[in-house]
């Protein structure tokens, strides 16, 4: 069912990027993904020992990629055994439309209770970590030409790009031209302030520092939509990731290169990147616990 979900998120994100959803220029995009926010009040700032208090969480998608039912979870920790009344990990119960005014209420606790006495105020940092699916399209268009003087469009400097707001993105597109042979090359920045993993990663494991799920950071499911006869320097999508050449697969966060044999008359061609994967992020909130 979750290979479904990821199949279903990709061909969603293809079916946007190229008809046109709403993109900006590389450097005005945002890069959020989900926000999560305490809502106020709940937790207060302080909070007396066995004395209830709620605590809500608000999540948005402020992002250009839709997030499926159930594909997001959230882990609230630093709880320790002396609060009780926390439901723990939530996920999202309705499907988040992209860029949305719509936030989603969590609800970790409606009567958390604080029960070890205290002789002194003890601070409770509490740590909120969301996981999820999410994705990023790129658009540009790239010169297929033996020549950097062509009439038709210029190989030479900079590509404007345009992402999909997202945390991971594709900046830095250039050409090069050597003989009959293109090479296009890009970098996948993670922009925002989370962790990005590949797509397939499990979130419980990733919460729980299992080892072999950490060595999945900082890889993306990757596929390169333009014209036939280029080919990238990827790897596969499957561990240990060996090396292929293609337009999908895997990659690292980090630069990619595209090659084409150059044949016929100039001309521009679009040059899509889509990309796939786990996103995890925090945010924090300190508890004053008083005697009671």
């Amino acid at each position: 069912m979750e290979k479904e979900i990821f199949a279903l998120v990709f061909i969603a994100l293809l079916l946007t990027g190229v008809n046109g959803c709403s993109t900006q220029n590389e450097k005005e995009v945002s890069t959020v993904g989900l926000t999560m926010t305490f809502v106020e009040n709940a937790p207060p700032a302080s909070v007396t020992v066995n004395k209830d208090f709620p605590i809500y969480v608000d999540i948005k998608n402020a992002g250009g990629a839709y997030v499926n039912k159930g594909a997001a979870k959230f882990y609230l920790s630093g709880i320790g055994y002396n609060l009780e009344g926390i439901s723990t990990p939530l996920t999202n119960s309705n499907y988040l439309e992209k860029e949305s005014d719509f936030a989603e209420s969590l609800v970790f606790a409606r009567n958390a209770k604080w029960t070890f006495e205290l002789q002194n105020i003890f601070i409770l940092p509490l740590l909120l970590t969301s996981c999820y699916d999410y994705g990023t399209v790129a658009q540009s268009n790239v010169c297929v030409s033996a020549s950097n003087e062509s009439k038709i469009c210029s190989v030479t400097g900079e590509k404007s790009v345009k992402n999909t707001i997202a945390p991971i993105q594709i900046s830095a597109l250039k050409e090069e031209v050597s003989g009959n042979k293109l090479t296009v090359s890009f970098d996948i920045e993670n922009k925002g302030t989370g962790q990005v993993y590949i797509a397939d990663s499990d979130c419980d494991k990733l919460q729980q520092s299992d080892i072999n799920e950490a060595l999945k950071q900082k890889r993306v499911l990757i596929a390169i939509k333009t014209e036939p006869g280029f080919n990238c320097n990827l790897e596969s999508e499957t561990a240990p990731y060996g090396p292929i050449k293609g337009l999908s697969g895997t990659t690292s966060i980090g630069s990619v290169e595209c090659e084409k044999q150059i044949e016929g008359e100039d001309h521009l061609t679009p040059f899509t990147v889509i990309l796939q994967y786990k996103y995890r992020d925090s945010i924090s909130k300190s508890l004053s616990v008083l005697p009671a």
